[in-house]
């Protein structure tokens, strides 16, 4: 017959809290012991430790740390102008979670300046590349408008292949960025939601515009061509990213069924050339959209059944 084990009883001594007088105990030779303080007392204490990644307070890290987060889906006139754009609020968490102030955030794919909005508001430095000269004026202009916090903000009109000509290897402090999806936007036909309306109140929701006509947009390219194109954009990444620094993309799994392609692993495809550049895979959150986009039916009444993609991945990656 097995025994349960016998219990062990913990020794305490008893004392007043030195700072409140209240009746307390600890365990001897603990630090509340040494200290003779109670346990609420004990626990005031400023946390004097040095912060090496950011600026968060515990409580703060904690609550920045949940794997699965939504974000409020509101977004400003310029963001609709590009279609694509991740919340604000998403940049400002991912750029307080892995900076300090006057640190410098790349954005390689910027659009219309979402990432330096957020950098700019939480005072940090930032550099942008935007092929499309809409969107690099646009992200400009309210740059220029918004000055602040004795930020350094620029933005270059360029393909982000180019990166090493215009950002110095190992002076990044932090990437974060939504890559162009391939030919996607224009494989996609019609509006979200546009399909049996009768059985939904929800309105149909425009699909986001190729971004630009550009021979060299990576939105204009075969996915063939475009994985080898954004695998050296990884790679300018790295090479622009300090030592021991993260990265993180935004992206979305997708359907091409135009061509008979029923689910890209995008997501996938990202972590290969990230890995293949020299990151380190450190995290994935998943971004959870579903509240935010109406529901669609897919391959009804065949015998295809599809799920609506309704989040995307934030994946990080880290330079060791």
């Amino acid at each position: 017959m097995i025994s349960a084990p016998r219990s062990r009883e913990i020794k305490r001594i008893f004392f007043a809290c030195a700072v409140c007088g209240s009746e307390t105990d600890a365990v001897p030779k603990t630090q509340r012991a040494a200290s003779k303080k109670c346990r609420k007392c004990f626990g005031k204490k400023k946390d004097r430790r040095p912060r090496e990644l950011n600026e968060l307070s515990g409580a703060e890290w904690a609550r920045y740390s949940k794997s699965v987060e939504t974000y409020p889906d509101t977004r400003s006139a310029k963001q609709k102008t590009h279609g694509a754009c991740f919340p604000k609020n998403l940049a400002r968490q991912q750029i307080e979670m892995f900076t300090k102030r006057g640190d410098l955030v790349l954005d390689p794919f910027v659009g219309v300046g979402t990432t330096l909005d957020a950098a700019r508001e939480l005072g940090r430095n930032g550099v942008g590349m935007e092929l499309n000269a809409g969107f690099a004026k646009i992200a400009r202009r309210d740059l220029r408008l918004n000055r602040k916090n004795g930020s350094t903000l620029k933005v270059i009109k360029g393909d982000a292949r180019n990166m090493l000509s215009h950002v110095d290897p190992d002076s990044v402090d932090f990437v974060l960025t939504s890559p162009p999806y391939a030919t996607l936007l224009k494989s996609v036909k019609g509006n979200f939601a546009y399909k049996w309306r009768e059985h939904s109140s929800l309105n149909p929701v425009s699909n986001p515009k190729p971004y630009s006509a550009h021979p060299q947009d990576l939105g204009n390219m075969t996915y063939e061509d475009f994985v080898p194109a954004l695998e050296s954009v990884m790679r300018n990444c790295f090479a622009v990213l300090r030592a021991e620094c993260y990265a993180v993309w935004v992206v979305k799994d997708f359907r091409d069924l135009r061509h008979q392609i029923p689910y890209v692993n995008f997501h996938g495809n990202i972590i290969e050339l990230a890995e293949r550049a020299g990151f380190f895979l450190w995290d994935i959150r998943i971004f959870d959209q579903t509240k935010f986009r109406p529901l669609v039916c897919l391959g009804f009444p065949s015998r295809n059944f599809y799920l609506n993609i309704g989040h995307s991945f934030i994946l990080t990656f880290k330079k060791l």
